[in-house]
């Protein structure tokens, strides 16, 4: 049985936009910058890599860039 083209593509919702991580790397830049809606999506992605990492073996190596992480770190002091 075929499946079409439409039925195969990711459906809407899922993942962040391409855009917003745009953004949200514009404002790592400058932590000071960042609301309460980059906050939120950091510690959603802080979740989902500690979920990754405990698959184990090379997934461990996968880690935040060093201005996410000072970021995460500066909105759990707040």
């Amino acid at each position: 049985m075929l499946i079409s083209q439409r039925q195969s593509e990711p459906a809407t919702g899922q993942g962040c936009p391409v855009g917003n991580f745009a953004e949200l790397r514009r404002h790592l830049a400058h932590p000071s910058s960042i609301g309460d809606t980059d906050r939120q999506r950091l510690m959603d992605l802080a979740r989902r890599l500690a979920r990754v990492r405990a698959m184990g073996d090379e997934y461990l190596r996968v880690d935040l860039s060093e201005y996410a992480a000072s970021a995460l770190c500066s909105t759990a002091e707040t």
